[in-house]
């Protein structure tokens, strides 16, 4: 999920996901604004696609090279209907 977060920027899951996403995609970030090559293996162990990596060292870190922490946030949106799990966007 992960990677899907990194690939569209915005996914909808239950809030017990988000909170398990929302660690990983900060840590994420933060290894490709360290943009070493250790930083892409260890990335390279969660995301698995090239253009994700890619854009999680190029296009992302370069957005939030100023910011010290906080890249996602979360978004309640409704509940869902067949087991009422609370759902919500994560960008």
């Amino acid at each position: 999920m992960v990677s899907q977060l990194v690939k569209h920027e915005r996914i909808e899951t239950t809030v017990a996901k988000e909170k398990e996403i929302r660690r990983l995609g900060d840590n994420m970030v933060q290894l490709g604004k360290e943009g070493s090559y250790f930083a892409a293996r260890h990335a390279a162990a969660f995301v698995r696609e090239y253009d994700v990596i890619h854009k999680l060292f190029t296009e992302l870190a370069y957005r939030y090279k100023d910011r010290a922490s906080g890249y996602t946030r979360l978004l309640r949106t409704r509940i869902r209907v067949g087991d009422v799990a609370p759902m919500a966007y994560i960008e």
